[in-house]
């Protein structure tokens, strides 16, 4: 499955906030995407790289999960994963060419792999809380 990069709240807010004053963007339809496409699997690896913990990723089908996640729901008293939630999990985003993007309000997304740390770091375990974020060339080791 591929997702459309994540973009940050901020650059989308600002985005909002220069269409709200640019009268030339009535009618228009954005699309306000990330610079890089990412896979579930990537995000993940991407998640797990910052909070310094490795899980366990099950590749289960759909055709299974929608099922199991029923009867959880029916098992457990608090909300663990409903149908429509595994159904959306397996649809693929796709950009409209003829929507208008970041560009085309004069901004440029922030990477997402540049702002995880600061969304993921509270996520850590206590012992790795205070570690600073992997420089560039320790990413591009651990490739």
């Amino acid at each position: 499955m591929t997702l459309c990069a994540d973009p940050s709240a901020i650059d989308v807010s600002n985005g909002l906030e220069r269409m709200l004053h640019d009268d030339s963007t009535a009618g228009e339809t954005f699309e306000l995407y990330g610079p890089k496409n990412y896979s579930t699997a990537e995000i993940a690896e991407l998640v797990d790289r910052e909070i310094i913990k490795h899980r366990r990723h099950l590749n289960v089908p759909k055709s299974l999960l929608k099922p199991a996640a029923y009867y959880i729901n029916k098992l457990l008293w608090w909300h663990a994963m409903s149908a429509d939630e595994v159904e959306r999990e397996f649809i693929d985003q796709t950009v409209d060419p003829d929507a208008k993007t970041f560009k085309d309000l004069g901004m440029e997304p922030a990477e997402l792999s540049n702002l995880t740390f600061h969304y993921l770091k509270g996520y850590r375990s206590s012992s790795f809380y205070d570690l600073p974020p992997a420089t560039e060339q320790e990413r591009m080791e651990e490739k």
